[in-house]
């Protein structure tokens, strides 16, 4: 039972923070891979003179350039907010930021396609990009832009102790070829400093009715109670627990505290500038997915036992975050994910969907979490109610 409940949570932080990866399979083609994935472009990219060039549509909108065309001037424009490309068709003079540079690979038609050097755009947009001749694969790693981390810099110097977080979340999860349905409201008030954190969530799950289940939790350094709506009695769980808990909690408690993550984890990271307010649009690399679960899993305290995941393989399709923010105080305003992950376990397959919006409120009005004293004095211990494991 402490072992599932950790795993849900464990999940559930998953889903908050994954995106896209798939594996590049050998080809006699040209490949390009960009942050872990293939892209499927509608024409293939050739070598000319050792240099690889790809059509000037398809690629490097995928890390965050914006691409034009001028066709009375024969020039392609390729920029982002930090550097801006000129290449003229048949020329090898190209200007970067006003700049006259030299390029040994000059923009070419073919089949009535505009192929532009891939490298030499990739290094002047601040990525990284390495060639594989035995897999004839372009492997492209963006990074984020100086505008971008000095942005997440900013945000995770903002302070925030408290907030409340209103969530609503479908999700469709389909195993052994049964697809289950959930809608779930979950509130949730958090203080940081003396930490603590309450929860309310409400479930309706199609396929078992209309039926509405809900239940409440309080997590402080005095202990760690759920209300079960099966037994309809409050559950104290244990000390260990209950510290096992808080370290999770703590790990992304603060909506700043993920923008540091961002700058670790995320990629195509973009900055849109509203009149009120900022939006933050990110996704994360199946490479960085890895690395934050390697992360979680190494916390001091946090007690999930790495068998639960031996021969587990979770595959991260998509994962898509758009966070926006005030301008004036650099508060965060609400968060909208869309994730799609399948978690392979001992050759069973379960696909997990899910779109969520968080929006927050009281920050920094919360000054402490206190659990009620009905709630101690009702609450039934953990093994007592259910049993040892």
């Amino acid at each position: 039972m402490k072992r599932s409940t950790i795993w849900s949570i464990v999940i559930a932080c998953i889903l908050m923070i994954v995106s896209p990866f798939q594996a590049a399979a050998a080809s006699p083609k040209v490949k390009i891979v960009v942050n872990d994935e293939v892209l499927k472009l509608d024409v293939d990219p050739f070598l000319k003179d050792n240099r690889v060039l790809v059509p000037v549509r398809g690629v490097f909108e995928n890390i965050g350039l914006n691409v034009n065309w001028n066709a009375s001037l024969k020039t392609a424009t390729i920029k982002n907010e930090d550097t801006t490309i000129s290449m003229k068709l048949g020329k090898k003079d190209v200007l970067v930021n006003g700049k006259t540079v030299k390029v040994d690979s000059a923009v070419v038609m073919k089949n009535n396609r505009l192929f532009i050097p891939i490298r030499f755009v990739i290094e002047n947009s601040g990525a990284q990009v390495n060639w594989n001749q035995a897999q004839k694969t372009v492997y492209v790693t963006s990074g984020l832009s100086p505008a971008a981390k000095a942005f997440l810099s900013k945000l995770s110097e903002v302070e925030m102790n408290s907030f409340t977080a209103d969530m609503k979340v479908q999700q469709t999860m389909e195993y052994l070829g049964e697809k289950m349905s959930m809608d779930m409201d979950m509130k949730m008030d958090m203080v940081l400093d003396p930490i603590g954190l309450y929860q309310f969530m409400s479930m309706t799950m199609k396929e078992f009715g209309e039926e509405n289940i809900t239940t409440e939790s309080y997590l402080t350094k005095d202990g760690y109670y759920v209300f079960d709506p099966e037994f309809n009695k409050w559950v104290k769980y244990d000390d260990e627990m209950a510290k096992e808990m808080l370290s999770l909690s703590d790990y992304q408690m603060s909506p700043t505290d993920r923008f540091e993550m961002i700058q670790r984890y995320y990629k195509n990271v973009k900055i849109i500038e509203n009149a009120g307010t900022y939006e933050l649009h990110a996704s994360l690399s199946g490479k960085g997915f890895q690395e934050l679960i390697d992360e979680m899993l190494n916390l001091s305290g946090l007690g999930v036992e790495e068998d639960i995941f031996n021969g587990m393989e979770i595959i991260i399709n998509k994962m898509n975050i758009v966070s926006v923010i005030d301008k004036k105080t650099l508060y965060p305003i609400s968060d909208t994910m869309d994730s799609d992950m399948t978690i392979v376990a001992e050759g069973e397959k379960m696909s997990i969907k899910q779109k969520a919006k968080n929006t927050y409120s009281n920050i920094n009005k919360l000054e402490k979490i206190t659990i009620p004293q009905h709630v101690i004095d009702t609450a039934v211990p953990f093994e007592e109610l259910y049993g040892k494991e």
